[in-house]
């Protein structure tokens, strides 16, 4: 017994020393911020431990042996600021490649020691001086309810909110439509990079993006830098990370939403490398078996696919990339299978409706450092989108009558090059152009219903409302210099270009930024700038009839359309402490003009109150906007085994109309809070479990009374003129969380993970619906009550 006993603990100290002594490769480069040229001998150091490396004459560096767990890095070089790297995951199957990007210093050495701590919370892009920060992967995973999702994980921010629908990751950035939203990769503008995508609209069910792809990446919520056009709320600036160039590896994840596999390492060791990730949707899966986890006599099937590949010159100042993503998703939302259990006017009962949704880019980038003041970029991208709808009405004997039919085709061909040159080490230019070729094709027709309360009485007329197809180009170009004013001052001013070939409609977009950065860490920073956005391209071909003389013409009255545009004003203060708290405040003020309003009296029509789709109707480039508010939070970044972020906004939208009367727009929600936090209990054998939670509370959304006398009469639901968005539903609320458990063993490494949304199960209103028989408007609870999304995923 005593001996047994004796074995017994002899295997579990063993045990516990080899957990202890899993270790892993930390390797990277280390490169000038601006002018991407290796820097020689920096030096670069795990954070509270002895073991480091020196950067070569490549600006590599790879440091061995060390212990897995949370880690982070330090790096040092003469006349550059000290890094210091956020918090990152080390296990036993993956080694961790960092690209360590060092500022020149400009000050004393007492602004280099305490700036170090800044680098956690900057924006990769450095010209961003408001309204911005960077992201991980690691953060798209560990926010509650995420699922690697950037639009997702973005509600946990200050001044964001979802749209009305949780199944879909429209977000709603201070007051501003969803439209306004950008999306670009690698330096090129994409469509919609979401599956399920729907017309005119940057959201969709689940990104496109791979998260075993993401690099590090930037969310901006206004403000942006001249390099960036053609959107009037915000911005997503995605970068794929490389491949390891010296190991291969692989991961594999078993999830509710997906089945996953990737995998990286080298082509040529030390110089070039490729990545790749599939995705196939369980949910597809799994509504093929007759669950459906949607939503009632609802599928979605999805599948993606990610990858990267890089090559490097031997002196390491040359860069070419090979990337692409693409995505093929289709909903499928089916009637009653037995015609006898139909409900008579429950219209979901009796339609069939298809929606496909895939989009595509293949692009080529080109990056040389020239020499040591000047770099340049070069992309070139080949994009495609379909969004297409299919909406069928069935008869008790199953026949079809089709009351909707969508197509939304896009074909780009796309280039952009960037030129970055340091006049010194207090000046610098940034300038560069964007092109695009579009070829495409639009069609929508419709056919009304001859009852709301019938849906088998079809009316036979039928309405083309949207019909072109063509080619056209669009250029954006841009130029900002940035200057160093000396005492901690930094000016950046520049200007954006931007121009439609289809109508020759142009944009002249001044930027101005300002920032103070005090020794003592605390910064203040001011922006103005003028932004503009294309519309949806299908905007354009809206498709009117007219008789005269008993002679019917077609006409495009919107073809002239200009650009929506808007004036941002952003007075901003951030402060980060040693030990990686970070307050912030910002007061912004936006102006918009040129929106899409219908040119008559009483109308209260604003594009802008729309999520998605585009103008129906005849309309003119004369609305205006007014959004104000401020942003809150407090923020810890992921130290001593946990975060937490505490946002809270205030903030009014209101547009006007053609005859100058202010409403409340469609997302004027007056507030929005958020609280997010994780911490992490790591055991003796090195496995670490983790629990984390989010709590969204927000104003809820707007809508319009019913105009009771009129809607009796039609028996249908019509909104009281001059009173658009007057009412508003109870505020939302919603708690997620989410747990995991990470292992390690010695070749392969397994986190289990579990999602909930909406652990307590309030179902929050989410529309309003008309009841004929007491000629009223009702609100409805439809929002999705809780939902698990279990993984498992394993590197190796």
């Amino acid at each position: 017994m005593k001996l047994s006993f004796t074995l017994l603990l002899t295997l579990f100290s063993l045990s516990i020393l080899f957990a202890q002594n899993k270790t892993q490769v930390v390797r990277g480069s280390v490169i000038d911020r601006i002018t991407r040229q290796p820097i020689v001998g920096a030096s670069v150091q795990i954070t509270s431990t002895t073991q480091g490396a020196i950067s070569d004459a490549s600006g590599l560096f790879s440091i061995p042996n060390v212990a897995i767990g949370r880690r982070s890095v330090k790096c040092s070089s003469i006349g550059y600021e000290t890094y210091s790297s956020e918090e990152f995951i080390l296990n036993s199957a993956k080694e961790v490649v960092l690209t360590i990007e060092l500022s020149e210093a400009t000050g004393d050495l007492q602004e280099v020691k305490i700036t170090a701590s800044q680098n956690t919370s900057r924006p990769v892009n450095d010209l961003a001086f408001v309204s911005a920060r960077s992201f991980t992967v690691e953060e798209t995973e560990r926010i509650p309810a995420s699922v690697n999702d950037p639009g997702r994980m973005a509600l946990a921010y200050p001044g964001v909110k979802a749209g009305r629908d949780e199944n879909e990751n429209k977000i709603v950035v201070r007051g501003n439509s969803p439209f306004g939203i950008l999306w670009r990769l690698e330096g090129i503008d994409v469509p919609n990079p979401n599956h399920f995508a729907q017309p005119g609209s940057g959201g969709g069910g689940i990104t496109v993006f791979s998260a075993q792809l993401l690099s590090r990446s930037d969310f901006f919520t206004g403000g942006m830098p001249p390099e960036y056009g053609n959107a009037i709320a915000g911005a997503f600036d995605i970068r794929f990370r490389e491949g390891n160039q010296q190991k291969r590896e692989y991961r594999t994840k078993i999830g509710l939403l997906g089945l996953d596999f990737s995998t990286e390492g080298p082509i040529a060791k030390g110089r070039s490398s490729y990545l790749i990730n599939y995705r196939y949707s369980t949910l597809g899966l799994l509504s093929q078996m007759g669950f459906y986890l949607v939503g009632e006599r609802v599928s979605n099937l999805f599948q993606d696919l990610s990858f990267n590949v890089a090559f490097h010159s031997k002196d390491g100042k040359k860069t070419t990339t090979l990337f692409g993503l693409g995505g093929l998703s289709t909903e499928h939302y089916f009637p009653v299978e037995d015609p006898e259990k139909r409900v008579l006017g429950k219209a979901d009962n009796w339609e069939d409706r298809i929606r496909p949704a895939n989009m595509g880019a293949i692009g080529l980038t080109h990056s040389s450092n020239i020499n040591e003041k000047s770099s340049i970029k070069y992309v070139v991208a080949v994009i495609g989108s379909s969004i297409k709808r299919f909406s069928d009405t069935l008869s008790l004997k199953d026949e079809r009558f089709r009351y909707d039919t969508q197509a939304y085709k896009e074909f780009r061909l796309a280039g952009a090059v960037a030129y970055n040159y340091k006049f010194s080490n207090k000046t610098r230019l940034k300038t560069g152009a964007i092109l695009n070729y579009i070829d495409f094709d639009f069609f929508k027709e419709t056919a009304a219903r001859k009852s709301v309360s019938d849906v088998n009485q079809p009316n036979a007329g039928r309405q083309v409302s949207v019909n072109g197809s063509g080619s056209t180009q669009t250029a954006q170009a841009y130029a900002q210099i940035v200057q160093n004013l000396g005492k901690g001052l930094t000016l950046n001013a520049g200007l954006h270009l931007m121009h439609l070939f289809l109508n020759n409609t142009s944009s002249v977009e001044p930027r101005l930024s300002l920032q103070y950065r005090s020794p003592n860490a605390h910064t203040f920073s001011f922006a103005y700038g003028l932004y503009s956005q294309l519309l949806p391209m299908s905007a354009y071909f809206y498709t009117r009839k007219d008789t005269v003389a008993g002679v019917i013409s077609e006409s495009k009255p919107n073809k002239s359309l200009s650009f929506p545009r808007s004036n941002h004003f952003i007075l901003s203060y951030n402060y980060v402490t040693p030990s990686l708290w970070k307050f912030s405040a910002e007061a912004y003020y936006q102006l918009l003009n040129k929106v899409p309003v219908e040119p008559k009296s009483g109308s209260g029509y604003w594009m802008l109150n729309f999520a998605d789709n585009f103008p129906e109707s005849a309309v003119v480039s004369k609305g205006r906007g007014r959004n104000y508010g401020i942003d809150l939070s407090v923020e810890r970044f992921f130290s001593k085994k946990y975060y937490l972020v505490l946002t809270g906004s205030l903030f009014d939208a209101r547009y006007q109309t053609i005859d100058g009367q202010w409403y409340n727009s469609a997302f004027n929600d007056k507030f929005s809070t958020a609280i997010t936090f994780g911490r992490e209990f790591v055991f003796k054998n090195g496995s670490v479990f983790q629990i984390g939670g989010r709590s969204i509370f927000n104003g809820g959304f707007r809508y319009t009374p019913l105009d009771v006398t009129a809607s009796a009469k039609e028996k249908t639901y019509i909104m009281l003129k001059g009173a658009d968005y007057s009412l508003q539903a109870p505020a939302y609320f919603r708690l997620d969380g989410r747990v995991s458990y990470r292992t390690n063993r010695q070749k392969y490494a397994t986190v289990v993970s579990l999602d909930v949304q909406n652990t307590t199960n309030k179902i929050n209103v989410t529309s309003v619906q008309y009841n004929s028989v007491e000629n009223r408007l009702e609100t409805r609870k439809t929002g999705n009550g809780f939902v698990p999304v279990l993984s498992f995923q394993i590197d190796f």
